[in-house]
């Protein structure tokens, strides 16, 4: 009973102290960023404010949630929009790697193969740029 009581407590002190800071940490099944909470959809991410309950955005991509709460607790709103593009662009050029990539192991026509292998690398080395940008959002510490 006692031990009950101070686990709470240091989880209160741990909340408070990570809510004057952007890491994220997980809480149950969703991750925290300062008043910012991620959940996980069958379409994607959510992105909660807590302090209105209400949903300020959805993602594709972890890393796009993660990126949008952390703009948004440092206050750079005009940075959301540009994050909310990156993760869409992700969303489109992932998928397109996962089409071409079926694609190619359905087809029989070398022709036909050797054009959709050329389609699929563009589409992965673009994801891989937009993940590169979004990182960036997450990792820069400006």
């Amino acid at each position: 009973m006692n031990s009950k009581r101070i686990i709470e407590d240091l989880d209160s002190i741990m909340e408070e102290g990570l809510n004057r800071v952007h890491v994220p940490y997980a809480k149950g099944k969703s991750v925290r960023i300062k008043n910012t909470v991620i959940r996980q959809t069958k379409q994607g991410f959510l992105v909660f404010d807590v302090k209105t309950h209400t949903r300020i955005a959805e993602t594709f991509s972890k890393r796009g949630a993660i990126a949008y709460a952390k703009a948004r607790a440092k206050g750079y709103d005009a940075k959301c929009s540009e994050i909310l593009d990156l993760d869409a662009g992700l969303s489109k050029h992932y998928m397109d790697s996962l089409f071409h990539k079926h694609s190619i192991e359905q087809t029989k026509d070398e022709m036909r193969k050797m054009a959709l292998e050329t389609r699929f690398e563009i589409a992965k080395d673009r994801t891989f740029h937009y993940m590169d940008q979004i990182d960036r959002f997450i990792f820069n510490e400006d």
